[in-house]
């Protein structure tokens, strides 16, 4: 399968790394293939993006591209029931996409499929021990950034508790750091580089008597301002950890099975 990408979308590529750019490549071809709900042509161009990925060696994102193709392959499976019995539609692709709670996935769509999910009494009840989420920040964080992790969080089917909370199911130890260099210049001048590191020390549940592992995300983001950068990058951080969080959650939803 060759990916076309239309001239529309061609500037969003200019300057990206060239795994980068063949992983919004995919992003783009998925967008349109998933029009109509079409779930076997999603399954296919991740199958193909997968094959060129390996085939030009670019190793920091297969296995994203692997974890896409297998929960791609667990939603073709399960279509026939998805409008019929959404509850057992939901299970069999969260089921799926619970076993690759370390990896990045290269597409939102384990967040829909959650989402879609609370929106079925039986998913509401299945998962309501792990959706109070509370954060204890490590060190002091700006009450707008904290609203910005807030929102992907709870925009990832949780719910958002104060620290302390008795009814918190999750309680997450993070840090939130920034750190500002100057980047590229441009017609405005030199650009502000900022950098948005989100690292989670670990994820406790306390009614489980369970501490899952931890993990770090971070993204860089250029502008003429820092405030602008900083925002960038700061969104796209959270938005990556918020569903990081919701895997990993998953994964104690839907243990492996021996």
């Amino acid at each position: 399968m060759i990916l076309f990408v239309a001239l529309s979308h061609a500037g969003l590529l200019d300057g990206l790394d060239p795994s980068e750019r063949h992983l919004e490549t995919c992003r783009i071809a998925v967008e349109e293939a998933a029009e109509g709900s079409r779930v076997a042509q999603v399954h296919g161009v991740w199958k193909a993006c997968l094959g060129e990925a390996e085939r030009l060696g670019y190793g920091d994102i297969t296995e994203g591209l692997r974890a896409a193709v297998a929960v791609s392959a667990a939603e073709v499976e399960a279509e026939p029931q998805r409008l019929s019995e959404p509850h057992r539609w939901a299970v069999a692709v969260l089921g799926e996409a619970a076993q690759w709670t370390n990896v990045t996935f290269p597409t939102d769509r384990v967040r829909q499929v959650f989402r879609r999910w609370m929106e079925v009494d039986e998913g509401r009840a299945y998962a309501e021990p792990i959706r109070n989420v509370s954060v204890n920040w490590r060190l002091p964080v700006a009450e707008a950034d904290e609203q910005v992790v807030r929102r992907y969080v709870e925009d990832a089917g949780l719910r958002w508790v104060a620290p302390g909370d008795p009814t918190a199911d999750v309680i997450v130890t993070a840090r939130l750091e920034r750190a500002e260099t100057d980047g590229e210049g441009s017609a405005q001048g030199t650009l502000r580089r900022v950098v948005r590191t989100l690292a989670v020390e670990r994820v406790r549940l306390p009614a489980r008597a369970r501490t899952l592992k931890g993990f770090t995300v971070s993204s860089t983001s250029e502008s003429p301002t820092a405030p602008e950068a900083a925002d960038s990058a700061l969104r796209i951080t959270a938005d990556a950890a918020a569903q990081r969080l919701l895997l990993r959650l998953l994964g104690e939803l839907f243990p492996p099975a021996d």
